[in-house]
């Protein structure tokens, strides 16, 4: 079997890269391009996977992240230079398509399927399926409506401004004619599948969940001399409980909502354990949010239980798990953070967000608590539910570990993709 992924603006093999994600829209879904392929060649031998992706100048044409999966980079646009995903439509994505189905022929390629991630991939995925006769599907890792109402609803910016940057209206167009058609679509939660049946009208039988994963092995067991490492270069003492949350400093990912609740957790925690509580954010970048929150941890007076860690680098990520007490998910929405799982996998705790995925995957009392981020005195309540009990602690950690070990390894989340795609081709 030979199959096609498709989203050209993410490039998978800059996982290799130690600088790689968090440039160029390099993030979570390049992860899950990168790590499912590869369990996917791993678990079936007689599987080959071509992703296809957009050309940049300096960039290979063809990058092996496995034997049996290669990056094909084609031009989309202007290759001298970055070119932002929200620029695509129109005139450069449909010569992307053309740049796909030129490569494959010159190369004598025929495929029996192709799955499209994101709207860009969907828009690819949906007129190569027309061309060249074979199925396709749609994975989601964001939906055009719900990224615009929430946008809204935060005041990113009024209706015309956030068009003018994100081009909502031709991406939700492309997308409903990509979910109208679409052979599967795969959304990443059951929550997100009854979403885009509601908000796109599409057919309830075409929806397959298929969840994110992660490599166990990576944040599991942790190495106490990195564990002492990093809290010595933390300035942690024997008695200070890290609550950590990792993203950019963004409205919507819960910096703010954390740091609201910080004084409760603070004096609660002491009160109970005597232990003192420190606020680790990771991947804090000088912004306007950035220096509007520091000015608000001034206010509250908790200046010295917070600790600001710029951005690291991916394979540095496991060291920040195993140096802390419990992990804050406290955005106001997510699908399915990869960090979520990656958390767990390293037996932290979950204090995460009631909305969207994480409902799923949490069974609160058991590897963490769901919480509604924006009351900071049920998110306080959790924390320290948490972080004022020891015994308790490593119970919903193991737990939480135990749960992805059965559930969210790379290769069950490959075999779940298998079983889709056999499905799709009968």
């Amino acid at each position: 079997m030979r199959i096609v992924w498709v989203s050209p603006h993410c490039w998978p093999d800059y996982v290799l890269r130690e600088d790689g994600l968090g440039v160029k829209s390099q993030g979570g879904q390049t992860v899950v391009m990168y790590q499912c392929t590869i369990a996917l060649a791993e678990a079936f031998p007689d599987l080959y996977v071509d992703i296809y992706a957009r050309y940049e100048e300096g960039e290979q044409v063809e990058t092996e992240i496995h034997p049996r999966v290669r990056v094909i980079r084609v031009p989309l646009g202007p290759t001298d230079s970055y070119f932002p995903k929200e620029r695509f439509w129109g005139e450069p994505i449909e010569g992307f398509v053309d740049e796909v189905e030129r490569y494959a022929d010159e190369h004598d390629l025929r495929y029996d399927l192709v799955h499209g991630h994101y709207a860009d991939g969907w828009f690819v995925a949906h007129q190569l399926s027309k061309r060249w006769g074979v199925p396709f599907l749609c994975a989601t890792h964001s939906l055009g409506i719900r990224k615009r109402d929430n946008a809204l609803r935060m005041n990113e910016g009024s209706a015309e401004e956030l068009e003018e940057k994100y081009n909502f209206a031709v991406r939700i167009a492309c997308e409903q004619a990509a979910l109208d058609d679409a052979d599967r679509i795969c959304p990443l939660t059951v929550e997100e599948g009854d979403y885009i049946v509601e908000h796109y009208g599409a057919d309830p039988a075409k929806v397959s969940v298929i969840n994110n994963g992660v490599v166990v092995s990576e944040f599991y067991p942790p190495e106490e001399s990195e564990v002492a490492k990093v809290r010595r270069e933390l300035n942690l003492g024997p008695d200070d409980l890290p609550i950590l949350l990792i993203a950019r400093v963004d409205p919507r990912k819960g910096q703010r909502e954390l740091i609201e609740a910080a004084p409760l957790v603070v004096e609660r925690v002491r009160e109970a354990s005597g232990k003192n509580v420190k606020f680790l954010f990771i991947a804090w970048v000088d912004s306007p949010l950035a220096n509007q929150l520091e000015r608000r941890v001034d206010e509250l007076g908790i200046r010295e239980h917070v600790i600001y860690h710029p951005p690291v680098l991916n394979s540095e990520i496991s060291r920040f798990f195993w140096a802390s007490a419990v992990y804050s998910l406290s955005s106001s929405y997510d699908i399915f953070p990869i960090v979520m799982l990656e958390a767990m996998a390293s037996g932290l705790p979950m204090v995460a967000t009631k909305n969207g995925g994480p409902s799923e995957i949490i069974s609160p009392g058991e590897d963490g608590y769901l919480v509604e981020p924006t009351d900071r005195e049920e998110l306080a309540d959790a924390l320290v539910s948490v972080l004022a009990d020891a015994a308790e602690r490593q119970r919903l950690g193991e737990n939480a570990h135990r749960k992805v070990v059965e559930r969210y390894t790379w290769t069950r989340i490959a075999e779940r993709t298998m079983e889709v795609y056999r499905e799709v081709l009968g």
